[in-house]
C-alpha cells in the first residue's frame, strides 16, 4: 500500500511528465531481490 501511495505521489508532481512511466517494486533485504508490485506499476503507467 505504502508503494501504491508513493508511486500516486510521484506520478501527480507537476515536475513529472505524464508521458514517463514510474515502477513500484519492494527491496528484499535478505534476498537482495527486487519485487514488483503490481497494483503500484498499473497505477504508474505512462498516459
Amino acid at each position: 500500500e505504502s508503494v501504491l501511495e508513493d508511486v500516486l505521489r510521484i506520478k501527480s508532481h507537476p515536475l513529472v511528465p505524464s508521458n514517463i512511466p514510474v515502477y513500484g517494486y519492494i527491496y528484499d533485504c535478505r534476498s537482495g531481490r527486487l519485487i514488483e508490485v503490481p497494483a503500484a506499476t498499473e497505477a504508474g503507467k505512462a498516459s
